[in-house]
């Protein structure tokens, strides 16, 4: 992707919760630009702060106002140096720093609009998108029904990663996952590259019932999950068919139920209100000053996948200099 494209993606959550803190409709919570007047401070990030937030972790307000600054991210590779609301941190390394979040509307699909649900859509079931980014992907390819609809788009996932599609192309894209999505009754919902998935998100934005599959994954507190949404372990793929057509006089009702939860959690009006409200009560529930507390997330940096992430950078630099 572009270097202005990038920068443009890394504020969309920013941009976000400006924007939903002015729509908010709880009003409990206002901005300010005192920092010793705020309660907290809320760095909005997705990979523009660094790997691991160095930008984020060596800014003035965060050493100065430590205590209170917390951090809302979306990225699929975290490990939690902040306190804060992580949307793809796993369920094993969430803690009282952390609570699990979710994706806003500005990073989701454009064209994802609420469809009302209906009993004679044509798809029981589908799933459109890449299976390269996890290994759960790859074996839905192999799950068959007469009514499921599966599309592996990994060549176009990496066009649009690397800002190769025009944006004629980046839309029809776009659109051929909301037409799909419209048409079914749930929305298979894998973990790609961490073990959250912004499809999650547009699936209950457009009304449609979200089957998640990801045990790593944690969901946010507040909505009533059980009512809208089947969780189905990553091992356990094969019997989707027949679980679903169990469930399937219930897809109306809970692709209802799914939209009404995104509007009262996740939707422009309630993100801002959320947000705040986790990060206070991540504050309350402080048992260790945050100055201490931090160093608890450490050794996570020895885990395979971000010691790969640590030492990438040094390799490829290493290859430059011997064949330059």
């Amino acid at each position: 992707m572009p270097a202005h494209q990038r920068s443009q993606y890394d504020l969309a959550a920013l941009r976000a919760l400006e924007a939903s803190a002015k729509a908010d409709v709880f009003g409990v919570h206002t901005l300010t630009e005192d920092p010793d007047a705020a309660d907290l401070i809320v760095f909005a990030d997705l990979q523009g702060a660094g790997m691991h937030f160095e930008a984020i972790r060596r800014h003035r307000l965060v050493r100065r106002y430590r205590e209170k600054c917390f951090i809302f991210c979306s990225s699929a590779f975290v490990i939690p140096f902040l306190p804060g609301i992580y949307a793809s941190l796993e369920k094993r390394w969430q803690s009282r720093r952390t609570c699990p979040g979710f994706h806003v509307t500005e990073l989701q699909n454009e064209f994802a609009r609420f469809s009302p649900p209906t009993p004679n859509l044509p798809y029981l079931f589908s799933f459109i998108g890449s299976i390269a980014t996890a290994p759960v992907r790859r074996r839905l390819a192999n799950v068959e029904h007469a009514r499921g609809f599966f599309q592996d788009t990994a060549a176009d996932f990496e066009r649009a990663l690397h800002g190769q599609m025009s944006r004629m192309e980046h839309c029809e894209y776009a659109r051929r996952f909301v037409a799909v999505s419209h048409a079914s009754k749930f929305v298979l919902c894998p973990r790609g590259l961490g073990v959250a998935t912004i499809r999650l998100m547009e699936a209950m934005r457009m009304g449609r019932a979200p089957v998640v599959i990801s045990d790593g994954w944690g969901e946010p507190t507040g909505p009533s999950w059980e009512r809208f949404s089947i969780r189905v372990g990553e091992n356990d793929i094969a019997k989707i068919p027949r679980l679903l057509e169990r469930r399937e006089a219930e897809a109306v009702a809970m692709g209802e139920m799914a939209r009404q939860q995104w509007e009262q959690w996740f939707s422009e009006k309630a993100a801002f209100h959320r947000v705040v409200g986790w990060c206070l009560q991540i504050r309350e529930g402080r048992i260790m000053p945050e100055a201490l507390g931090r160093f608890r997330a450490y050794p996570q940096l020895f885990r395979p996948i971000h010691i790969r992430r640590v030492l990438r950078p040094w390799y490829h630099a290493l290859r430059h200099i011997l064949h330059s």
